[in-house]
């Protein structure tokens, strides 16, 4: 594929790193000679100084043959803007970041009226990250598969768990009405994609998915507090804070915003009449503290600076019983993060990106199979898709037991019909199933990739 993307922030080349690493062939605009410069060393891209509203410099990057045009810019104009344009030259999908809460609002009127084929608000996929962890505190991540009750989920393992020193079949035998499947698991630096044999240990970052209700009951089953968070406590009054406050308002919680901005406080408060706005310094210790961190069950630092938010979000772990969810924009920091053991990290930008190479890799998917949700997860060092299995995949019907998948790769899961199948040997996948494939194999893009070969009888 051909694909043309506005934009070399953080978003524009974690794409551009997808995209090439899949094949496809990619030219970027920005007004930033530095950041392209960086990308260029990086990767075999063309690369265009200039603003991605110009049409010489799209028809340069190459809009009337581009099969997808991405717009990421810092500018929710230029990104509508350019994709009107690229829509009149061209007859490529048009894929624009918004953030802006009033524009989003209207997401559907653009579509429609300037041909989007979709818009992307890392903001409010960030808040609804962020909410969805307060709803299960004792884990690190949780995602949920569109349109059913499948989540897959991230837990750190302390010496509290009842796991520690088991393996995973004796795991299962202990809770066998828990449909569960431990997929991936880090321990120290290394990645693993665990087999029935694999011991849980004291440290660990285990990756399962299961249905809500079972991930609930093996939270339980595993003796620790799980319950959702009520008093929350947010630094910071950017975009995020308003969809996550937006979010817990109206779901009774019970929200405290501290923000040294006199305009954003008063904002707030305008906006969010049972939100509590405190207007102060969120970064000072000893002012958190007088407002009621050690009464919140959840800390949420969203300043516009990831220095900030890593700093008094390791104070709060130390000074507090509150669940922390820190957000990071730079994906660089996932080093000191580690060291850190922040409870919980989102990664708007990073979030985007994966939301969109999905897009492209439904788009681009062979015969068999469209790749329908794609996740990242643990340090981007393990991929978990869900592939759409169509009436072409060759091996509909075949029992796993007798298919050669490829290694470092897990079949996590099956739904059909609403249903959710831990799959043994003896399962196989029928047409219009929902396979959840997890792997370290960045080279899987369809649902045919899974198969090395079929094994001969």
């Amino acid at each position: 594929m051909n694909a043309v993307i506005v934009g070399c922030g953080k978003v524009g080349s974690e794409l551009a790193k997808t995209l090439v690493n899949d094949g496809h062939n990619v030219s970027i605009i920005d007004n930033s000679q530095r950041s392209l410069d960086s990308i260029s060393e990086e990767l075999d891209v063309m690369t265009i100084l200039g603003n991605g509203t110009n049409l010489d410099l799209l028809k340069e990057a190459g809009v009337e043959n581009a099969d997808i045009f991405i717009a990421v810019s810092t500018s929710d104009e230029i990104n509508l803007l350019s994709c009107m344009i690229a829509k009149q030259f061209s007859k490529c999908e048009t894929i624009a970041r918004v953030r802006d809460p009033i524009y989003f609002r209207q997401a559907n009127f653009f579509k429609a009226k300037l041909g989007l084929s979709r818009i992307i608000n890392p903001e409010f996929l960030a808040a609804s990250e962020i909410y969805n962890i307060l709803q299960f505190p004792a884990l690190s991540r949780i995602d949920m598969f569109e349109g059913t009750n499948v989540v897959i989920s991230t837990m750190h393992v302390t010496k509290d768990y009842k796991m520690v020193g088991k393996n995973l079949q004796r795991i299962r035998q202990e809770t066998p009405d828990i449909k569960a499947l431990v997929c991936a698991a880090v321990r120290g630096d290394e990645v693993i994609i665990p087999r029935g044999d694999f011991t849980v240990c004291e440290g660990d970052d285990i990756t399962m998915v299961a249905t809500r209700s079972d991930i609930r009951a093996f939270i339980k089953a595993e003796g620790i507090p799980n319950m959702p968070a009520e008093n929350i406590m947010i630094v910071g009054g950017g975009t995020i804070a308003y969809y996550l406050t937006e979010k817990l308002l109206s779901r009774g919680r019970n929200v405290r915003l501290i923000d040294r901005d006199e305009k954003k406080c008063i904002d707030f408060s305008e906006r969010f009449e049972d939100c509590e706005v405190i207007k102060g310094d969120g970064t000072d210790r000893k002012f958190i503290m007088k407002h009621g961190l050690s009464m919140a069950d959840a800390f949420v630092p969203l300043t516009g600076i990831d220095e900030e938010n890593i700093v008094i979000a390791t104070y709060a772990k130390n000074a507090s019983k509150a669940k922390i969810i820190t957000k990071v924009t730079r994906t660089d920091m996932s080093d000191l993060i580690q060291t850190l053991a922040l409870d919980s990290v989102v990664f708007p930008k990073m979030m985007c990106a994966d939301i969109i190479s999905q897009y492209v890799r439904a788009k681009n998917a062979g015969a068999g199979g469209n790749v329908a949700t794609l996740f990242r997860y643990l340090d981007n060092r393990i991929e978990i898709a869900e592939y759409k299995a169509t009436s072409e995949f060759k091996y509909l019907n075949v029992p796993f037991m007798e298919l050669n998948l490829k290694k470092d790769l897990i079949v996590a899961g099956l739904i059909r019909g609403g249903e959710f199948i831990v799959p043994s040997g003896k399962n196989m996948i029928k047409e219009n199933d929902s396979v959840i494939i997890v792997t370290t194999n960045k080279g899987i893009t369809s649902l045919e990739g899974i198969v090395a070969k079929q094994k001969q009888g």
